[in-house]
């Protein structure tokens, strides 16, 4: 299924996984693949961004960082450290505690430094941890968490760069004339959306001037949080524009009082035929 053929998805849909996710008591590859499995006409993009946004949120009202928490987490990591078959113990002890690998041993490293400057360097670069098997244990972690840590942050930033260039290329073949984040700052814009056309265009009769990429799917949560914090600020700025969720997003957002007002959704760039170019008379 190519992004053109993605429509949007029903609330019964979503909310029928968000319930399956919600049964969920481990957040392992192997969950993670079942979940896929049984919804297996939902394309594995948009089911790959609904478990990220799930895991992520589940993280945040589960997690709470103490260091009574931290001791407690160590002293499990101890004792299993005692056994002489070891292996992925973070992986196991994560399970066993309802939250990621990776935060796991975020949550470890807090026990070792309570510096969290400290804390993060060592998250991000595991060599840098005095104690070996620690920082062994810990990258297994990290490298076996699909949605927290790292590693996946740079994924998602790639992803996100990968379908701005897609979005820009498709710009530039129908010569569409923009100008991208990079240069409204330096026109002194503190927020920008990704792409702000030069010049206007039509999309289905719907004036465009603006456009935000968005490499992730929509659902009504995130979806408020962009609006808020930036979708407004462009429209106050610029004008009404376009915004595309590439992996999809609830159906139930097309009925909101800011679509088709202020700006309007898309999975895709729209093909020509919908599009209507604008020229300035010099």
């Amino acid at each position: 299924m190519t992004n053109t053929d993605l429509k949007p998805m029903p609330l019964k849909i979503y909310n029928a996984i968000v319930k399956d996710f919600n049964k969920i008591t481990s957040f392992s590859r192997k969950s993670e693949n079942e979940l896929r499995k049984k919804y297996k006409d939902v394309p594995p993009s948009t089911m790959g961004s609904i478990i990220s946004l799930l895991v992520q949120r589940s993280m945040k009202q589960s997690y709470r960082k103490s260091p009574v928490i931290s001791s407690k987490y160590y002293e499990l990591y101890e004792e299993l450290m005692r056994d002489k078959n070891q292996g992925d113990i973070i992986h196991k002890l994560a399970d066993s505690q309802g939250i990621s690998p990776a935060l796991f041993a975020r949550s470890l490293l807090q026990n070792v430094s309570s510096d969290s400057t400290v804390v993060k360097k060592y998250f991000k670069d595991t060599t840098l941890i005095e104690n070996k098997d620690l920082a062994y244990q810990v990258f297994l972690g990290i490298m076996n968490d699909n949605q927290y840590g790292p590693y996946v942050d740079i994924i998602k930033q790639s992803i996100g760069l990968e379908y701005e260039l897609r979005l820009e290329r498709e710009l530039r073949m129908m010569n569409i004339s923009f100008s991208d984040e990079n240069l409204l700052r330096l026109r002194g814009y503190d927020k920008t959306p990704d792409f702000k056309l030069d010049v206007p265009i039509a999309v289905d009769n719907f004036i465009i001037n603006w456009i935000e990429s968005k490499a992730l799917f929509g659902d009504e949560e995130n979806h408020l949080g962009y609006l808020k914090e930036q979708l407004m600020c462009y429209w106050n700025r610029f004008g009404p524009g376009l915004v595309i969720y590439w992996f999809g997003y609830l159906e139930v957002l097309d009925l909101t009082p800011e679509v088709n007002n202020i700006f309007i959704l898309r999975t895709s760039f729209p093909d020509k035929s919908s599009i209507t170019q604008y020229k300035i008379d010099l």
